[in-house]
Formats: structure tokens, C-alpha cells, sequence
């Protein structure tokens, strides 16, 4: 597959908000995010009952014939007449919803019902390696679909940042409580124009899910990037491997 450059970062004198426009723009626009699988509205209720309906009915008059007469002490005969009403209701409800997300049953997970985290961390020579796992902390099942926005910071402000995408984007339905993982790799062999130490040591990586702004952080331990902050990305799985 060919791969997708992000556009560097430029690091600016309000940190927050330069990371927060930052990873609006590596992370949501161009990373195949959540795409509406032609969900649509689905009956829960009768197929034609959009509002609470109602019904009437009127019973039919009744009759009595009562029987009495003059009081006798042996077997007597009388007649009498007598009235009688009756009513009848009847109620109807029905209800409809639909939701339009990535699988048609579930709504796409947005930054708040997630956390992230770092984990899996190993070297092959200069080869780097790190998971991204974020994590559904709500209480409602959601998905979630292509890369996440990337930015690394340290107290002085943003690092080099440059995400590469690699792979084909697939839609994760996560249950509460449920994970996603993104596969992140990079070098510490110096760019030609880099000096030790290749770049600045970052001490967290902001994150922000496919089709969202709101940032999360995960802590950063895991030494500089070099050649310019540049890290591969494959999409959100399923699986920590990224099959």
C-alpha cells in the first residue's frame, strides 16, 4: 500500500491549543475514520406506528328483566325492565429508532468514552515497537475505525511528529469495557541531518480517536524518535497483533 504522509507540526507558544489543532488535522480529516455504514432508522414498534395512537369503543346497551311482583308465599310471576351501559377504550403505542455508524447497530465511540494507554513495548536492533490500546470506559458499546491522531509533547511543548499510515482500516465494535490497538514502530537510527540525541525526549503522547478532536494522553517512556519524529501507524484492530 502507499503511505499517507502527515504534515509535520509546528510547534507553537500555546502548547494546548497547537496540539489540539494538530491532531485535528493528522488524526481525523485524512485517517479513514468512522464511516456511516448505511445505518438506518429501525422499527422497534409496529412498522407504520410513529406516535402513540388511541382507540374508542362504545358498548352496547344492556338489557335486564329483573324479576318481581306482588309478594306472594307460593310461586308468582312479574315482569320489570331495566338499563344498562356499557364502555370500551383502547390504547396504541409504538416506537422507532436508527442510528447511522460504522456497523448500523452501534454508535462510533467519541474521545470521552475512551482512554488510552502505551503497552507491549520491545527493541529488534534499531527497530522500536509500542502498542496503542484504547479502551471503551462507557457503559454502551461503540466502534471505532482507522488511524488515531498522534502528537508527542514534553514540558517545553510539541515534538516532532510525523505519522505514517500504513494497512487497510476496518471497523471495531468495542462492548464496554472492550479495546482497540494500534501498532506503533520507529528507529533510532539518526536522519543525516541529525545529531545525538536525534530529537527531543517526549514524556506523553497525545492521542485523539478517528473522527474525533478531544485529545487523550498516555504517558511517554519510551525514548526519542529519530528522523524527525517519524512513526509508522497501522489501523485499530481487534486484535493486539493487528490481525
Amino acid at each position: 500500500m502507499g503511505k499517507t504522509r502527515m504534515p509535520k507540526i509546528i510547534q507553537g507558544t500555546l502548547v494546548a491549543a497547537a496540539v489540539t489543532v494538530a491532531l485535528a488535522g493528522c488524526g481525523s480529516s485524512s485517517n479513514a475514520g468512522p464511516v456511516a455504514a448505511g445505518g438506518s432508522a429501525t422499527p422497534a414498534g409496529s412498522a407504520a406506528a410513529e406516535s402513540p395512537g388511541s382507540g374508542t369503543g362504545a358498548g352496547a346497551p344492556g338489557t335486564g328483566s329483573p324479576a318481581g311482583g306482588s309478594p306472594s308465599t307460593g310461586p308468582g310471576t312479574g315482569t320489570g325492565t331495566g338499563t344498562g351501559t356499557g364502555t370500551g377504550t383502547g390504547v396504541g403505542t409504538g416506537t422507532g429508532v436508527g442510528t447511522e455508524s460504522g456497523t448500523g447497530d452501534s454508535p462510533r465511540c467519541t474521545s470521552l468514552m475512551l482512554s488510552a494507554s502505551l503497552t507491549s513495548s520491545y527493541a529488534v536492533e534499531t527497530n522500536r515497537y509500542v502498542t496503542l490500546v484504547l479502551t471503551n470506559t462507557s457503559e454502551t458499546s461503540c466502534t471505532v475505525r482507522g488511524w488515531s491522531g498522534l502528537q508527542l509533547v514534553n514540558a517545553a511543548g510539541l515534538v516532532d511528529t510525523d505519522v505514517i499510515r500504513h494497512g487497510t482500516p476496518r471497523t471495531v465494535a468495542l462492548p464496554s469495557g472492550g479495546h482497540a490497538y494500534e501498532r506503533l514502530y520507529w528507529t533510532s537510527e539518526l536522519a543525516a541531518d541529525e545529531a545525538v540525541p536525534c530529537q527531543p525526549t517526549a514524556n506523553a503522547l497525545k492521542v485523539v480517536p478517528p473522527g474525533q478532536t478531544r485529545q487523550l494522553e498516555a504517558p511517554w517512556s519510551h525514548g526519542p524518535v529519530c528522523r524527525h519524529g517519524e512513526i509508522s501507524l497501522t489501523p485499530l484492530s481487534a486484535s493486539p497483533t493487528g490481525g
